[in-house]
């Protein structure tokens, strides 16, 4: 197999998108696609009121209470004028402007977050996988599996182009390959049960379609396999006394908002069983952890 063919067709279960052309300002005009309930699928959103950026809205899922953007660039659209690099600098200059107090003291204190131990991708796949083949979805650059232990062979998809070319040549290294690809037509070039693990660092919040990428997934993944998940938790604490300045809000680059019930519920529908560790998911922590297995 060539992971570097390129996918023709979506999976059979791909919701259709349907988009419209919007101004979104800095990044110009761009193909805008409305989504059903990530969760559900149901098509019942209310908006929050007070929460979004132009016509980047926060919704409620009114069956099951699900959090997202009911609107999302579409994919082409995230390659290049909208790739995370751009989004990602035009949210600091955001956040500056909107809290400059509270952000330039975020920026000065950042030693703080070495003062406890922090999870590593590379360390949670040496001891959760068994040896072999690992993607990194939206892996960015690479970094987030440097440290690999030589017995796993890195392989990347990533939609951007100028970070997919970056972790190419990373991963290249180590006899693996990045496809510059939507995860939703990436995965499809690869064989059923390619990959003894997967990882998902601060990748499944962005993704269009989810519930797609996660089905998609346990096909790449052998019997065993594990997808190692990272998220933003909308279930902090810290979002519930920060309201709208919560820090895991960004639009239009965080479309899910997952809490571990809510990530629980998605996996168990895709197929997988779902692990949490005593501190992987803490009220107190802006963000969780999850260790998704394919029985």
């Amino acid at each position: 197999m060539d992971p570097n063919l390129a996918a023709s067709t979506l999976p059979d279960d791909s919701p259709e998108l349907i988009g419209d052309f919007f101004d979104t300002g800095r990044f110009g005009t761009v193909r805008v696609v409305t989504r059903d309930c990530p969760l559900c699928g149901a098509r019942d959103p209310v908006p929050v009121a007070g929460y979004g950026v132009g016509i980047w809205r926060l919704v409620r899922c009114r069956p099951c209470g699900f959090a997202y953007l009911d609107r999302a660039p579409e994919y082409a659209a995230l390659s290049e004028v909208m790739a995370w690099e751009k989004t990602g600098a035009a949210e600091l200059e955001r956040r500056a402007a909107t809290r400059p107090i509270s952000f330039r003291l975020s920026r000065a204190t950042r030693v703080r977050m070495a003062l406890l131990p922090r999870k590593k991708m590379a360390d949670l796949v040496a001891r959760f996988a068994r040896p072999g083949n690992v993607v990194d979805l939206g892996c960015g650059t690479g970094w987030q599996l440097a440290g690999l232990p030589l017995h796993y062979v890195p392989y990347g998809i990533e939609i951007s182009t100028e970070a997919a070319a970056e972790a190419d040549r990373v991963f290249g290294a180590r006899g693996g390959a990045v496809v510059n690809r939507p995860v939703l037509l990436g995965l499809p070039n690869f064989a059923d049960a390619f990959f003894s693990a997967a990882t998902l660092r601060s990748y499944l919040e962005h993704e269009l379609q989810p519930r797609a990428v996660l089905r998609e997934l346990w096909r790449t993944l052998a019997p065993g396999g594990v997808a190692i998940v990272k998220v933003p938790n909308y279930g902090s604490l810290n979002r519930r006394l920060t309201g709208a300045k919560w820090c895991g809000y960004r639009y239009p680059d965080h479309l899910n908002y997952f809490t571990p019930k809510s990530l629980r519920a998605l996996a168990e529908n895709c197929g997988y069983a779902v692990r949490y560790g005593l501190t992987d998911c803490l009220p107190t922590s802006d963000n969780f952890y999850a260790v998704l297995r394919k029985p």
